[in-house]
């Protein structure tokens, strides 16, 4: 529990400095003694200076305000221009800058990785506190409020480890310690076992479309660069040696076995011209984020004016929007639009926009757009350098699409309403067990809390 004294006198002799959150107070409660960080744990000062070893690699870490500590990147010793901290399992670090909105590590075993930029305050836990009971009290709700109290700076506020060694935290005895993060562990544990389950799930997708619709599922790999390669006018996929030498070409994506294969223009219009009504101002405005990658779908409207529209990619209401840059592409930022504000919008530059026709659905463009089949094809005809890397037109104006009936009163019939409905209750189902999943992250957080810092 955190309490808050809303005055309290001190010596002008005492003062830190002018800044009024120090003439006031916070402290906590807890059924287990109360110590200062400080006398648990030893700032690890001592640095590395792998520019010494110019060829050999080193693992470098970082520190992610949602993650925690992982595994960054490896960078030869010539390119690392200072001295880096080494850091053991069970070593803690933080970012000074950004620690109040949890940007906080632990080294585990899981992490290959052993060094860290000097620019974090590394520690490591006497015998005293446990390194993994420690990190969790670092990442409650309770400790970023002392946090607040304790950083200095207007404009970026800085938390020392000096400052970090004087707040005070519930500290058990080991043993209790142990029982507390294993119970939160496990808590955790069931977590991931839930998500897990929804991976798997999720992963039926794809094989349910392509199962269904009867489609090769050929293996995806790498020719070796062919300086001379000679073909036929009519076999040319589009201009240019990239698009030639590819393993699989656009329009076997999706060949099915069993149905007509049709191009992309017989369901839909690529990038159509979009005309605002003339008594139309308001408008949903759909940047990239958001776009769920996780659920492909749009998780938040924002306002828009027409007017305000010019240099952004305009849709309407049912339009399939499709990110075409990387990571965007990869992760599955796809989406049909709807509950448009007065039916239109406009968004990223980064969209591509199918408008279906009589022929098919929206949702069945979507399901076969978001396949991670497609994704993975298409990172191989990516255009542009490294980091602004898209998928173009070409590719998809190339792709050819299994032709089915939207509907049929015959159930043995398969149609574009079958695949719809079936992914969508796949992807409802994955929904419900990410939900399940993060209350149990939620509950494991509450009751470690509540814990550590109940009186009862």
């Amino acid at each position: 529990m955190v309490s808050s004294n809303l005055l309290k006198t001190i010596r002008f002799r005492e003062t830190e400095q002018w800044n009024v959150k120090y003439f006031f107070s916070t402290s906590i409660t807890s059924k287990y003694p109360i110590s200062n960080i400080g006398k648990h744990t030893i700032r690890i000062t001592s640095k590395t200076k792998l520019f010494e070893e110019p060829e050999k690699k080193f693992g470098i870490l970082g520190i992610s305000n949602e993650f925690g500590m992982f595994d960054a990147y490896t960078e030869l010793g010539k390119n690392i221009n200072q001295p880096y901290i080494y850091v053991e399992n069970g070593y803690l670090a933080y970012n000074p800058y950004r620690v109040n909105v949890g940007s906080i590590g632990l080294k585990t075993d899981e992490l290959l990785n052993k060094y860290i930029s000097p620019a974090y305050v590394v520690f490591k836990c006497k015998e005293t506190l446990l390194p993994e009971y420690l990190y969790l009290v670092l990442k409650t709700s309770i400790f970023n409020t002392l946090i607040k109290d304790n950083t200095t700076g207007s404009v970026r506020q800085t938390l020392s480890y000096d400052k970090l060694s004087n707040i005070n935290i519930p500290v058990p005895l080991i043993d209790v310690q142990c029982k507390l993060v294993e119970k939160y562990n496990d808590c955790i544990k069931k977590a991931k076992s839930i998500e897990q389950e929804a991976d798997l799930l999720n992963e039926e997708i794809d094989d349910y479309i392509f199962d269904i619709l009867k489609i090769e599922k050929r293996i995806i790999t790498k020719d070796g660069l062919k300086l001379l390669k000679t073909t036929s006018f009519s076999k040319l996929v589009g201009w240019g040696a990239k698009m030639n030498s590819n393993t699989i070409k656009p329009q076997d994506v999706f060949k099915s076995s069993q149905f007509d294969n049709l191009p992309l223009e017989f369901f839909c219009e690529l990038n159509p011209k979009t005309i605002y009504p003339e008594d139309v101002e308001d408008v949903s405005f759909i940047p990239m984020g958001c776009v769920s990658d996780i659920y492909g779908e749009i998780i938040e409207h924002k306002l828009g004016k027409t007017s305000k529209s010019k240099g952004y990619t305009a849709f309407q209401e049912n339009d399939v929007i499709w990110a075409k840059i990387t990571p965007c592409m990869q992760n599955g930022k796809c989406a049909v639009a709807t509950n448009l504000k007065n039916g239109y919008a406009y968004g990223s530059t980064e969209f591509h926009v199918f408008r279906t026709n009589e022929n098919a659905l929206p949702e069945y463009i979507y399901c076969l757009l978001r396949t991670k089949r497609l994704r993975k094809v298409a990172m191989s005809y990516f255009t542009g350098s490294a980091g602004q890397q898209r998928v173009g037109t070409d590719f998809l104006e190339m792709l050819t699409l299994p032709k089915l009936p939207i509907h049929s009163d015959n159930p043995d019939v398969i149609t574009q309403e079958t695949i719809v409905k079936k992914v969508f209750d796949i992807r409802n189902q994955v929904r419900k067990m990410h939900t399940e999943a993060a209350k149990l992250h939620t509950q494991a957080k509450k009751e470690f809390e509540e814990t550590i810092f109940s009186v009862d």
